[in-house]
This record gives C-alpha cells, structure tokens and sequence, in this order.
C-alpha cells in the first residue's frame, strides 16, 4: 500500500539531512548556553537602591524650589560603547 494514498506524507530529508538538522539544532543550543553562562547575574542587591514614592503634583513642585533646582546636578547615565548601537551588537560580549 501507498503512503500517498492513505493520506500520510513521507519525509523528505535523507538520513544525511536529518544528520545536518540535528547538528544545527545542537549547534544552536550550546551557542544558547554558551551566552546564557556568559551573562552575569545582578544579584539579590541589582535593586537595593530603588525607592519609589508617589507625590502629588503640588508636593513636588513645593520640593523643586528655585534654589534646588540651581543646585541640582544631572544625574549620570549609561552610555553604551558605539560598537553597541547598531544591529552588530550580538558580535560584542559587552553588548550583552
């Protein structure tokens, strides 16, 4: 009896083709894991110097008196280096 005929489909690839989609499939997953053990973890202490605290509109405008805000200072932000920046970044481990 026919395979076409009952409905069912047979499989295209050859065993050397089965043989090349499980090694790329492998491939790819130890390349995962490889990146995934690169990639430090933060820690319990990532977020220890978070606060959050709702204010109304009128206490944050009786804080933000003239003179703090002149004596404000900017806070520092990231930077990321430029090799980050464009579609390139996977080639980078300080990207990740």
């Amino acid at each position: 009896m026919n395979a076409a005929r009952h409905g069912r489909r047979r499989s295209t690839l050859t065993p050397r083709g089965w043989l090349v989609l499980a090694a790329s499939v492998g491939s790819i997953g130890v390349s995962f894991a490889a990146v995934w053990a690169t990639v430090p973890d933060p820690g319990p202490s990532a977020e220890a110097g978070v606060q959050r605290r709702t204010m109304t509109p009128e206490e944050i405008r009786a804080y933000w008196t003239p003179e703090r805000v002149k004596a404000a200072t900017p806070a520092e932000m990231p930077v990321a280096p430029a090799e980050c920046s464009d579609w390139r970044w996977f080639l980078h481990a300080r990207c990740w």
